[in-house]
């Protein structure tokens, strides 16, 4: 049991957001496994996917090093991934007009129209789930997600860390 810190009830209403974070996760992995199975995909291809349309997004093409270290794949692993992908007709490979040397990683419009098709009806439901919500308590929500999630990544960082690499 945690350390009761701060007003009375604290302890038990982190230990609430702690759960239902999980059961989420839990049911987001379960849901998402749903997708990769129907496509023939396996987990580290599924979320290598998410990564490279995420930074696609934010206008910043992923390169396979960067790929490689979110994973926690070796540049081996990470090459297999990349050309399974490739293969499949998920992603390609992007020489970067300003350094030639450098290759960036790109969703083909097919994955993209795919997993549009699949995850949409998710987010009109998780919009429709949280319509009575004022969007103060959404943003609240989204800073607590984001705190939470800065946690779980700091504690899988400690882990490798601590973790012997394979030989």
């Amino acid at each position: 049991m945690r350390e009761q810190t701060g007003p009375p009830g604290r302890a038990a209403a982190l230990d609430e957001v702690a759960r239902a974070l999980q059961v989420s996760a839990v049911e987001s992995d379960v849901f998402v496994d749903v997708f990769a199975r129907a496509h023939h995909l396996g987990r580290s291809d599924l979320n290598a996917i998410m990564w490279i349309a995420a930074s696609a997004e934010q206008g910043r093409p992923l390169t396979a090093g960067e790929l490689a270290a979110r994973l926690g794949l070796g540049a081996s692993a990470t090459t297999s991934l990349i050309d399974r992908l490739e293969g499949a007709g998920h992603v390609e490979r992007i020489r970067d007009p300003r350094d030639r040397r450098r290759l960036t990683l790109s969703m083909n419009d097919t994955a993209l129209a795919m997993a549009r098709e699949f995850f949409q009806p998710l987010g009109r439901r998780m919009a429709e789930a949280l319509a009575d919500l004022p969007t103060e308590d959404l943003l609240v929500a989204a800073e607590v997600i984001r705190r939470m999630t800065g946690a779980i990544v700091a504690s899988r960082e400690a882990a490798r860390a601590d973790r012997p690499e394979p030989r």
